[in-house]
């Protein structure tokens, strides 16, 4: 293991050196593990640093860290694991021990540095739960409600100062405590005062506060081996240096999260993946799935699919076989978890995995680096990694019964929030595979949009929508024409100011419910223009007629503002090149561009008309008028 990490960082540093800072970063991402020791990773954060994650053109995000504990060491190892998952991170560390002090100081270099993400890195030994041994129930839930009380005023006064995402850690309950098993069976126990602590934080968290459960990760380094004391008592670390890895990595997934950079979409191989044996060869009664241990092994991982999947995250099939074989188990064997219905595309054939991967892609609209790819042969996963290097693929081991535990421990599916229509952008997905299937019945295109029988809803964003359109804002990134991010905290005070108006849109055809699909925050200024500040939308329904429609929506309310004219603006990123055209499309005239390739671009809402379209629209529920927040 040792001769490969080295040749991995000398292959790292080589390849930077020859300028292939993109093999350098992917090649870094797949060996990243944050079981490696202390001093691996701290090479590897070394080595990391010949890559120009800048020239990449990588997510920024500027992290303010925040600790009664040294995190010297820590931030490097964080740097490292963001940068696998794809996050430039720049990292500001405020002094040690001066939590309240810099929050509560408007004048602190916390806020000259303006954080996207402020981490306010406690540990149990920083929070005050004194009760008497014995005490009542209702002295230990005071004690607590104090505790809360405290770390809740915190969050407000940064907030109320600077608009930002918080993590805050939960307190990692010690090993070592005085009552031993006695702690549990009583409130007023060291214990479960801590959970209780950590339980009232979860229920008074604002939207824009994020629970770290350093807790939960604490025992899964393993409560015994997390604590180092000379380590504290030498130099106040919190946490023994071989499970920094393990806190980056699992930080690194939270912020991936946040930036709405993790996996959308599962790709499961079938035969020795889902099921043990090859169903063509070993038929309905021969594959081994439920009974004995390896078959349960594979019913829990189907049974992880299947719960990913009423989360949100599409599930796909790439499969050399027959389609008909392929399909059998999901339509009588009595032990699968997973059904059709669950899968959005169903791919079973002998063409390379690849290119099926390619054309799964293609007829969800996702872009291949929200992929991930679970399949047991070593060669088609090398395949994939040679052929798609974005598609994250996890090197399975060869018992199946780590198949799951491998996939969970790579944080793939990391969610920021989760909102009731997150369970059913699976099933959005899949009926849009159903319209491809369609649409390949009928040669004229507008025959085919006009069979769909669309029916679009726009209205102002109001408090109940405002978490989907933070989510959608975060998340998207091919249609985004400027790469803005807002919190949910940032865009209520952009519409209560009153220069902004914020709209929603949402669509339904034939086929179901597609939700809230696009939003945008229009700029008003004081002459006569008004200019796009954002407008995203989920790229399931691109190119049906929905732009125009947007669009339409927006000169109405524009015009209804009192502007003539309607400005919008093009920053190209890594993943947005299918919207550079979009304003020449739609019948705006370019009036700018700078060396960076932004454009800026007009259009006279004196003159244009409404754009043909497919969608009808349907008469809003009562709201605010257009733009009002």
């Amino acid at each position: 293991m040792a001769d490969v990490l080295r040749d991995a960082m000398a292959r790292i540093k080589a390849l930077a050196g020859e300028g292939e800072h993109e093999a350098a970063w992917r090649l870094l991402s797949d060996t990243v593990d944050p079981s490696h020791d202390f001093p691996a990773q701290q090479r590897l954060a070394r080595a990391a640093r010949a890559i120009d994650a800048k020239a990449l053109g990588l997510r920024h995000v500027r992290l303010a860290l925040l600790a009664g504990c040294t995190l010297d060491h820590f931030a490097d190892i964080l740097r490292l694991h963001a940068l696998a998952r794809g996050i430039r991170l720049e990292v500001w560390t405020a002094p040690f021990d001066t939590v309240e002090q810099t929050i509560l100081d408007p004048g602190s270099e916390l806020y000259t540095f303006a954080p996207d993400v402020a981490w306010i890195f406690t540990t149990h030994r920083d929070v005050s739960l004194r009760v008497s041994s014995g005490a009542s129930a209702e002295e230990a839930d005071g004690v607590v409600a104090q505790a809360v009380g405290q770390t809740t005023a915190l969050w407000s006064a940064l907030l109320g100062r600077h608009r930002c995402q918080v993590l805050h850690n939960t307190a990692d309950i010690p090993a070592n405590d005085l009552f031993g098993n006695l702690e549990a069976n009583h409130s007023w126990g060291r214990r479960n005062l801590l959970r209780a602590y950590n339980l009232g934080l979860s229920r008074g968290r604002p939207h824009e506060v994020t629970l770290f459960d350093l807790d939960h990760v604490s025992a899964l380094h393993g409560k015994n081996r997390w604590f180092d004391a000379r380590y504290w008592y030498h130099s106040k670390h919190a946490f023994g240096f071989d499970a920094a890895g393990l806190v980056a990595h699992e930080a690194a997934a939270v912020l991936t999260a946040q930036a709405g950079l993790s996996k959308k979409c599962l790709v499961l191989d079938l035969d020795n993946t889902l099921w043990g044996g090859v169903i063509g060869d070993d038929g309905l009664d021969g594959i081994r799935l439920g009974g004995g241990a390896e078959g349960e092994a594979f019913a829990d991982l189907q049974a992880h699919a299947k719960a990913l999947k009423d989360r949100g995250i599409v599930l796909a099939v790439c499969s050399k076989n027959d389609e008909s074989n392929a399909k059998a188990p999901f339509q009588t064997h009595p032990e699968m978890r997973l059904s059709l219905d669950d899968i959005a595309v169903f791919r079973a054939n002998w063409d390379n995995k690849a290119d099926n991967i390619r054309y799964i892609a293609e007829v969800l609209n996702l872009g291949l680096d929200s992929f991930v790819f679970l399949d047991d042969n070593p060669a088609e996963r090398a395949l994939v990694r040679n052929f798609l290097p974005m598609v994250a693929v996890p090197e399975l081991p060869q018992d199946p019964a780590l198949y799951l535990e491998t996939l969970i421990g790579q944080r793939y599916f990391e969610p920021a929030t989760f909102a009731a229509e997150d369970a059913e952008r699976a099933d959005y997905y899949r009926d849009n595979s159903r319209r491809l299937e369609l649409q390949q019945g009928f040669a004229d295109v507008g025959a085919y949009l006009a069979s769909l029988e669309m029916q679009a809803r726009c209205g102002a964003i109001d408090a109940v929508r405002l978490p989907r359109v933070a989510q959608l804002i975060n998340k998207s990134n091919q249609f985004h024409l400027t790469g803005t991010r807002y919190s949910e905290a940032q865009i209520r005070e952009l519409l209560d100011g009153g220069q902004y108006k914020g709209l929603w849109f949402d669509l339904t055809d034939r086929f179901g419910d597609n939700g809230l699909i696009s939003a945008v925050l229009l700029k008003q200024g004081s002459d006569g223009i008004a200019d796009i500040d954002t407008w995203v939308m989920s790229c399931r329904v691109l190119s049906r007629g929905m732009e125009e429609f947007i669009l339409n929506s927006l000169a109405a309310a524009a015009r209804s503002l009192g502007h003539t004219v309607l400005r919008g603006t093009y920053v190209p990123s890594r993943k947005n090149g299918l919207v550079k055209m979009l304003y020449d499309r739609l019948g705006f005239v370019p009036v700018a561009e700078d060396a960076g390739g932004t454009t800026r671009w007009q259009l006279d809402l004196t003159e244009c008309s409404p754009l043909p379209t497919a969608i009808a629209a349907v008469a809003k529920q009562a709201e605010p008028a257009p733009g009002e927040g």
